[in-house]
């Protein structure tokens, strides 16, 4: 008979720890493509059906890839909902406990009824190297309004050098744009086209909603707007109510959508209506603004949905 056992990794930067539920003892491995394939020859002699692992700032991604090609169920968790899970099980903290911790993390999630939701799934290449651009011109931006500010505190000697890197940035940053424009309509021309029929959504905003969101579409208006973080969560204890509050999610898409939202609430009529209705309810600015981002977000991924579904039925 057969022992379905569950996996959980903790990653580093050189190596990982691996802790399987059926066994005490942990097995460390290095982080490389040698790792890999004796991680997946140890999974497999066990029996493992799904791993779980701790994002962790992009150090997983190469695994997890190479874990989903060999056909197991991957799950790249939250960090601080495991941490809260962690807490709830022993005080230890080590590597090894920590691979430990995320093996009992798989066993339990699988009884929720949507877990395999959450099940790891990798990229394509098109959208890999649409988010490593717009990843780059984040930087690049960011890079500029850094050198920006510096410009009002900067001895008027140095004036023409911070102004020459200014102007050094916008050339790569125009350059980058015309690579996302020329990729976002070779590999998603017809997705981009659809996102930009929305006042507020333009091609920087349609090639990180192409890219960092691929689930656009493809779950409810309620889990995605979890997957961006601009789900209020409702906290309540007894008699006590406090503030719901929105936190988590991917936050380069987030950003993205604060400032669609913006332009929206002037020109796009259903949400400059909704926008207009907040405001007078008296909701503050930020708060009718991020209720402007749901409301946007839910209208595309109805439009993505409704674009799929027309697709399949061909």
């Amino acid at each position: 008979m057969s022992t379905q056992n569950y996996g959980g990794i903790d990653i580093a930067k050189r190596n990982f720890v691996i802790g399987i539920t059926s066994s005490k003892k942990t097995k460390t491995e290095t982080n490389n493509q040698k790792g890999f394939l004796h991680t997946i020859e140890y999974l497999k002699k066990h029996q493992v059906s799904l791993v779980v692992m701790e994002s962790t700032g992009g150090l997983e991604i190469p695994l997890a890839k190479a874990l989903h090609r060999a056909g197991f169920k991957v799950i790249i968790a939250n960090p601080r909902q495991t941490h809260q899970f962690a807490q709830s099980q022993s005080l230890t903290k080590t590597d090894a406990a920590d691979a430990k911790m995320l093996a009992f993390y798989a066993q339990v999630i699988t009884q929720k009824p949507d877990w395999e939701r959450q099940l790891y799934t990798p990229p394509s290449e098109a959208e890999e190297i649409l988010e490593a651009l717009i990843s780059r011109r984040t930087q690049l931006v960011e890079m500029r309004s850094a050198e920006k500010n510096r410009l009002q505190q900067v001895h008027e000697t140095q004036i023409q050098s911070v102004e020459a890197l200014i102007a050094h940035f916008d050339a790569l940053i125009a350059a980058l744009d015309r690579q996302i424009e020329e990729h976002n309509d070779t590999h998603f021309g017809d997705k981009s086209s659809l996102l930009q029929s929305i006042k507020g959504i333009g091609p920087t905003t349609a090639a990180t909603l192409c890219a960092m969101l691929p689930e656009l579409g493809k779950v409810s208006h309620k889990q995605i707007a979890g997957l961006v973080g601009v789900a209020p969560y409702v906290k309540e204890s007894g008699t006590m109510k406090f503030k719901s509050r929105c936190f988590g999610g991917r936050s380069a898409v987030r950003k993205t959508l604060y400032m669609a939202a913006m332009v929206a609430a002037h020109y796009e009529p259903r949400i400059k209506d909704f926008y207009q209705r907040l405001r007078l309810r008296g909701k503050p600015y930020k708060v009718a603004v991020t209720a402007c981002m749901r409301k946007l977000l839910t209208i595309l991924n109805a439009m993505m949905r409704d674009r799929l579904a027309a697709v399949s039925a061909v």
